[in-house]
Parts: C-alpha cells; structure tokens; sequence
C-alpha cells in the first residue's frame, strides 16, 4: 500500500499540470462570420473607418452632392460624378 501511495504522490503534480495547461493556452479565435452576442469577449469589436464622413450621395443627375446622413457611409464628388463606399 505504501508504494501505491507513493506513485499516486508522484502523478498528482503532473496529472494537475496536464489539466491546467487547457486553461494558460490562448484560445483561437473563431473563423465564422456567424459569432454570438458574447462574442467580442473573444474577437475585438469593428468600428468605422475614420475616413467615414456619414454622407450619401444625393441631388439631380445633373447636380449630385455629398449629402449628410444618419447611417455611416462615404461619400466623395469626383469631376461631378457621386461616388459612395462603406466605412
């Protein structure tokens, strides 16, 4: 029995290692674009770009405008035409 007691003394430093090297690894983040509401705990939010200057394009087809809006959006007049990208 005393043997027996001494190989047990012996695992129970590594068989407790083993179980806490699990919770010291960084876990990998998910590569789905399907991510839950607890999800930015793991994978850092997305913000705007700063570029975005919340205007659509907006007028006549003759005299198109950056116009302000309340959803972001970017907005740029190149030689009169409207040109819209995402932020």
């Amino acid at each position: 029995m005393r043997k027996s007691l001494r190989t047990v003394l012996r695992m129970a430093p590594v068989a407790v290692l083993a179980g806490l090297v699990p919770m010291l690894a960084p876990a990998p983040s998910p590569r789905s674009p399907y991510l839950s509401a607890l999800s930015d705990l793991a994978v850092p939010p997305t913000y705007a770009k700063s570029t975005c200057n919340f205007k659509g394009c907006g007028g006549s087809r003759h005299n198109e405008a950056c116009n302000p809006i309340s959803v972001p959006g970017n907005c740029v007049t190149y030689h009169g035409f409207c040109l819209v990208s995402n932020c």
